[in-house]
């Protein structure tokens, strides 16, 4: 613990502005514990003591390092040691909260794991009941699977300690995993891992407040957050990061909150390799091709850089992100589509944002080129669409670009925008044989439901993450790929692809956001939705269906 504050002091480790502070901030109370009017004294021994029970009692459980000792990495010595030798001078502990943000891939699970079994089997509180909290149980066991593994495994836990249905006992003691989707009651915590706190949402903070502020009896509580970074939508993370991060650069006086940030600084380069210790402090433990390959994609898509910066970079993101460059959709340009007579699948989908604006209908094509490794079929697919523009809309059509596409015939103009719609969609599904229609039932039902009397098979998508983020993700695949094409002749679906922003909630779930995109996003929106049927649809015998 000693030398990785004197290397961090030195900078012969690399580290990041945060991680700095807390060092510092170590360094300072030390001589601070001098003074007689300072109320906390570092106990070595205790902290000393920490850091070695841990090769003593645990052994990782998984991965390359699994059987071996678990030796503290230098800057998580420096989290037990801190936890366990501060001290108030009636010798109990003088951290009550510990917020610790690291990247990725930097063992937050194992020191979770091991954490728990400390405070519930070696803590000398009678009855310690500590908790792992998590939005779900099921992520909450991820911990808490990992205790039970560390216990199984290790000689001198196994016979100490007892798996019970949802629980490991140690005498009267136990871990529990906690998750806001189950029933609880009558909880007195003397410890609380938070898990992943970047993924709870608003929804959830009754949950969270219960497990905060239920250990009044307690006389040494602690409360522990291990997590990466959230977006803006993460509010309770947001809420405990901003707290903690005015705690460690002394914006704010909390002597009891202990904090640890390891992310990398603003306005350095995160695919620079040397800075990545920053955020992500067992790099020298791992292999970087993984993490290089991340990096490499996350220079050619926003999304892949989107989230290399919250997950490696440990950095704050936005939780809207540019979905494509349209330079990238230039690249799929073809100067000829196949016949679409031949395509095994064709599905049609109509979009309308608002009412006397842009609409637009669009046509994706399927067609099979092969299999996996796995036997999984493959497909490519051609894009094609038309847009319409109500005659009495408020956007000014004397200015270009819309000029030109009205002169150019790209933009109908009519005074029936639906009604043209729907009769020119089916007109150009009837030439090829396609039946699929997607649409949205908040304003296209009507539509939906007279090409369903038609004869065509309408499928309603509301306009939601659970139906847009696969066939989102599936377009950005397929055009990194280069696996769907068009002819250039839909120019305003490379207008409305420039447009498009990606909004993302905790869970990365992705669906086209209306109000933060630049402008209209219709043409893009039937393109995802179309592809949505194309992508499920079973294979159709060829040519036309229709017989005139």
């Amino acid at each position: 613990m000693d030398q990785y504050i004197a290397d961090v002091l030195s900078g012969e480790i690399v580290v990041g502005a945060l991680v700095r502070a807390a060092v510092e901030r170590h360094s300072q109370d030390l001589k601070r514990s001098d003074a007689e009017e300072f109320p906390y004294v570092f106990d070595r021994g205790s902290a000393n003591r920490a850091i070695k029970a841990f090769p003593i009692l645990f052994r990782h459980t998984i991965g390359a390092f699994a059987g071996s000792p678990f030796i503290l990495a230098p800057w998580q010595a420096f989290i037990v040691g801190s936890i366990f030798g501060w001290k108030c001078l009636d010798g109990t502990r003088k951290f009550r909260r510990v917020y610790c943000s690291v990247g990725r891939k930097s063992g937050k699970s194992t020191l979770s794991a091991a954490l728990a079994v400390l405070f519930a089997g070696f803590n000398k509180e009678a009855q310690a009941q500590v908790f792992i909290g998590a939005t779900k149980v099921e992520q909450a066991k991820v911990v808490f699977d990992e205790a039970t593994r560390m216990c199984n495994e290790s000689p001198r836990l196994v016979h100490r300690s007892r798996r019970k249905v949802g629980r490991i006992e140690f005498g009267t003691s136990y871990i529990k995993p906690l998750g806001s989707d189950r029933a609880f009651s009558g909880l007195n915590p003397s410890v609380v891992i938070f898990d992943e706190l970047h993924e709870w949402k608003e929804v959830h903070r009754r949950f969270y407040d219960t497990l905060t502020t239920g250990s009044a009896a307690r006389t040494q509580p602690i409360r522990i957050t291990i997590t990466t970074a959230g977006d803006k939508n993460s509010f309770l993370w947001k809420e405990e990061d901003s707290h903690a991060t005015s705690v460690v650069t002394r914006q704010y006086d909390e002597e009891r909150y202990f904090v640890f940030v390891a992310s990398i600084d603003k306005g350095l380069d995160p695919f620079d390799e040397e800075n990545w210790p920053m955020s992500m402090p067992n790099i020298g433990l791992m292999d970087l091709t993984d993490i290089q390959q991340l990096a490499k994609e996350a220079q050619i898509s926003p999304q892949a850089r989107h989230r290399f910066l919250r997950y490696h970079a440990n950095q704050e993101v936005s939780s809207i992100s540019r979905a494509l460059e349209p330079e990238d959709w230039d690249d799929c340009e073809v100067k000829e589509l196949s016949d679409w007579n031949l395509a095994d699948v064709v599905a049609g989908a109509m979009d309308a944002g608002g009412m006397n604006d842009l609409a637009a209908s669009a046509r994706v094509a399927r067609y099979p080129i092969g299999f996996d490794d796995d036997g999984t079929p493959e497909y490519r697919y051609e894009v094609k669409g038309r847009c319409y523009m109500d005659v009495d809309t408020s956007r000014d059509m004397q200015e270009q670009p819309w000029l030109a596409w009205v002169d150019t015939g790209q933009v109908k103009m009519t005074p029936s925008v639906f009604g043209h719609l729907r009769d020119d969609l089916a007109m150009d599904l009837q030439l090829v044989g396609g039946k699929l229609v997607g649409f949205d039932p908040w304003n296209l039902r009507q539509m939906g439901e007279e090409m369903q009397a038609e004869g065509f098979e309408c499928v309603k998508i509301p306009q939601n993450r659970y139906n847009l983020h696969e066939p989102l993700r599936l377009f950005l695949d397929l055009v990194q790929k280069k696996r769907i094409t068009h002819d250039g002749s839909w120019p305003l679906l490379r207008w409305a692809i420039e447009n498009l922003v990606i909004n993302s909630d905790s869970n990365e779930r992705w669906m086209p956001d209306r109000k933060q995109s630049a402008d209209k996003i219709d043409p893009i929106v039937a393109v995802i939705m179309a592809l949505r049927l194309a992508s499920l649809a079973p294979a159709r015998p060829k040519g036309s269906l229709f017989v005139s």
